[in-house]
């Protein structure tokens, strides 16, 4: 999936779960377990039209710069 329209606190795309993980070099489960551990969440939710299941999870980079640099989610 292609990263969303809607974009974050610097202005760049949000990023589904998958490509938030491959830029870390994990994979998608993997990511998610470090994420909440971190209390890191999803920003945005999607769901293409005409599709069912569970909407895609969508993570500020932003919020991933911090996170991987020892700031705190959010910019706080």
């Amino acid at each position: 999936m292609l990263p969303s329209k809607k974009t974050g606190r610097d202005g760049r795309q949000l990023v589904p779960t998958e490509l938030a993980a491959y830029s870390l070099g994990m994979t998608p489960k993997k990511f998610r377990d470090w994420a909440r551990r971190r209390e890191l969440h999803p920003v945005a939710f999607e769901r293409p039209p005409g599709r069912r299941g569970q909407a895609t999870a969508f993570y500020d980079l932003a919020d991933l710069f911090d996170v991987t640099n020892g700031v705190s989610a959010g910019g706080a």
